[in-house]
């Protein structure tokens, strides 16, 4: 493929956004909920994840470094013909903040990529969603393409597979029998008008290949972070866990397969509720590291983000 006619691109990294510190929660909240206030419920229920998660009072934003090694791999590559920006749909720098900036750079054309390999109709709906917003925000017009998602790139399979064999490898040999994977991924609501089936089966698809590829006994698919009303995607994951101790299992591997960078919600879940539930059960329990910024991903993803300017500039 021919790279050289590509012009100036802009590459819109985009996140969900989280607080980088304690004093961030009430205006992450606030945002979060569309202006409205929290609830001092909500309040010390986020403030008690993030204190969890850091160990500490602030967090380190694994997001901003997975895009600046994005930015790194494409000026190695293609020198400045890209420039890479990191916009969140619920913190900053929002997603208009994001775009206004490469529009003040003088760039015309914008690539957005969202950081989850499989994409639901619900999170391609938030995206598209927040970049027309930031369409309506920006001084002047630019051509703006949203990658969908991105379940078959080489890295972020290798990846997973890495990681997960390197959590199987804390197990003893003798104790890797009547091991259950779990794989985990952020649930999403769904309805009769706005199915969810192809989500479920893209995660499906990478939870089974993950059990072939590491000799595990059996597969499970499990889902965290349903909120609001309506009817959201589940298993649970402590509803996951239950049933891979009712089935005898002595050992579970969590591995979040739609989750590429470290965030308190994520961590929370696999660090705190699904260790702490496992131990209640008497079920020996690691997890596979989230890939960030492994080389493997970003160089990939840094491929993908020059063909799909190529095609786009078609």
């Amino acid at each position: 493929m021919n790279y050289e006619d590509i012009p100036q691109t802009g590459v819109l990294v985009l996140e969900y956004g989280e607080p980088a510190t304690l004093d961030d929660i009430v205006p992450y909240l606030t945002a979060h909920y569309h202006g409205h206030p929290p609830s001092p419920r909500d309040i010390a229920y986020m403030r008690e994840r993030c204190q969890r998660v850091w160990s500490g009072t602030s967090g380190d934003s694994a997001a901003r470094r997975l895009a600046a090694a994005l930015d790194d791999e494409l000026r190695q590559r293609f020198g400045s013909r890209f420039q890479v920006v990191l916009g969140a749909r619920h913190w900053h720098p929002t997603v208009a903040d994001a775009l206004a900036h490469l529009v003040r750079t003088g760039i015309q054309c914008v690539l957005a990529l969202p950081l989850s390999p499989i994409a639901s109709q619900m999170s391609l709906r938030s995206h598209q969603e927040a970049l027309e917003r930031a369409q309506t925000e920006v001084a002047r017009p630019v051509r703006l393409h949203l990658i969908p998602d991105w379940p078959d790139l080489p890295g972020y399979y290798s990846t997973l597979t890495i990681n997960a064999t390197l959590a199987l490898e804390r197990l003893p040999d003798r104790d890797r029998s009547r091991t259950a994977l779990l794989a985990i991924a952020h649930s999403v609501a769904e309805s009769a008008r706005k199915p969810e089936a192809e989500y479920q089966w893209r995660l499906r698809q990478t939870m089974q290949r993950l059990v072939s590829t590491l000799g595990c006994d059996a597969g499970y698919l499990a889902y965290y972070g349903a909120e609001g009303p309506g009817q959201w995607l589940g298993p649970d994951v402590l509803s996951a866990l239950d049933e891979i101790a009712r089935a005898g299992f002595r050992h579970v591997l969590a591995v979040p397969i739609n989750t590429v960078y470290d965030n308190v919600e994520v961590c929370y879940e696999l660090d705190v509720r699904m260790a702490e539930r496992a131990a209640a059960l008497g079920l020996g329990y690691v997890r596979a590291d989230i890939p960030n910024a492994a080389p493997a991903l970003i160089a990939d993803l840094a491929t993908l983000v020059a063909q799909m300017a190529a095609v786009f500039q078609n």
